[in-house]
């Protein structure tokens, strides 16, 4: 670590992968070029059935990166993939980690605000053995952007990869954390602080029950949907809702259905490539959406449909 602190990647003896679904923010590709390690070093793994990532198919691929040389170091889980709302399987994801030994990051951005809820914590079960965890509170937690978290089991490691001393700055203060030596900027301005009155305005359980009736909104929309005869073609415990024109499944007609609905006015939804499928995408966020307003989303693309 402290060879590769003063001398940077030309201290490894091999070139550093890290593994991440195909179906996951892809800014894990402009990450891999600002530290430096390139694009390539993003391997992105096909989703599997679900379009969850397969551990099976991971360690094959780690296996034959290995057998070549090079040096794979971190897996990326996904809880809540931005397309679908997928949650990887956390379990079996940590247990190959652990038996290669490789550092598993959880990107929760979206979908780590559902550990505030005692009924949607379930599908978070295996997170707490990542190593780090992402959660963003300008996602599901209502606050503005940007509200962006890192989470880790190594308060050291975090320590040595940004500690820098100098005698212009203060000496460190038994019992508390300097943000400069735990991230790249020196100065910072108190994101945390939204999130901090929000947490005390609402309460644990007033962001629980907004959650929870979110969940809701989204069951009603899929059924809604399902009753009209549109295709649901995601599986997630999530409020995302990913859905198809059985009868015309080309990216152009999906473009165009969500061109009509924000023209409309009445709502917001984005076409997607789900495992290069063309489909719907609406996401219920927002904790003024209403049973009616989920109910006008159907009419709009019903209307946008014919």
């Amino acid at each position: 670590m402290a060879r590769v602190r003063r001398e940077g990647l030309r201290a490894l003896p091999g070139r550093p992968l890290l593994y991440a679904s195909a179906e996951s923010h892809l800014a894990w590709l402009k990450i891999a070029h600002a530290t430096g390690i390139g694009r390539e070093a993003v391997r992105l793994v096909r989703a599997g059935p679900g379009l969850r990532m397969e551990a099976a198919r991971l360690a094959e691929l780690v296996a034959a990166d290995r057998a070549r040389g090079d040096l794979p170091f971190l897996v990326v889980a996904t809880a809540g993939t931005t397309g679908a709302g997928v949650i990887d399987p956390l379990h079996d994801l940590a247990g190959l980690c652990q038996d290669h030994g490789l550092r598993l990051h959880v990107d929760a951005a979206y979908g780590g605000a559902a550990a505030l809820s005692d009924r949607l914590r379930p599908v978070l079960d295996g997170i707490e053995r990542a190593d780090s965890i992402t959660l963003d509170a300008h996602k599901w937690l209502s606050v503005p952007m940007g509200a962006g978290a890192l989470l880790t089991t190594d308060a050291e490691g975090l320590a040595e990869t940004f500690r820098v001393t100098t005698s212009y700055m203060p000496d460190e203060i038994q019992g508390t954390v300097d943000p400069y030596t735990s991230s790249q900027q020196w100065s910072r301005r108190f994101m945390g602080l939204k999130l901090f009155l929000s947490l005390a305005v609402a309460g644990r359980a007033g962001y629980a029950e907004q959650l929870e009736r979110d969940a809701g909104l989204a069951d009603a929309l899929r059924e809604g949907l399902a009753a009209t005869g549109w295709k649901i073609v995601n599986d997630t415990p999530l409020p995302v809702v990913c859905f198809a024109d059985p009868g015309d499944g080309t990216w152009e007609r999906h473009e165009a259905l969500a061109r009509a609905v924000v023209e409309s006015g009445r709502a917001w939804i984005s076409p997607v490539r789900l495992d290069g499928r063309a489909a719907l995408r609406a996401c219920v966020i927002s904790h003024r959406t209403a049973l009616a307003d989920v109910e006008d989303l159907v009419d709009a693309v019903n209307k946008a449909r014919t």
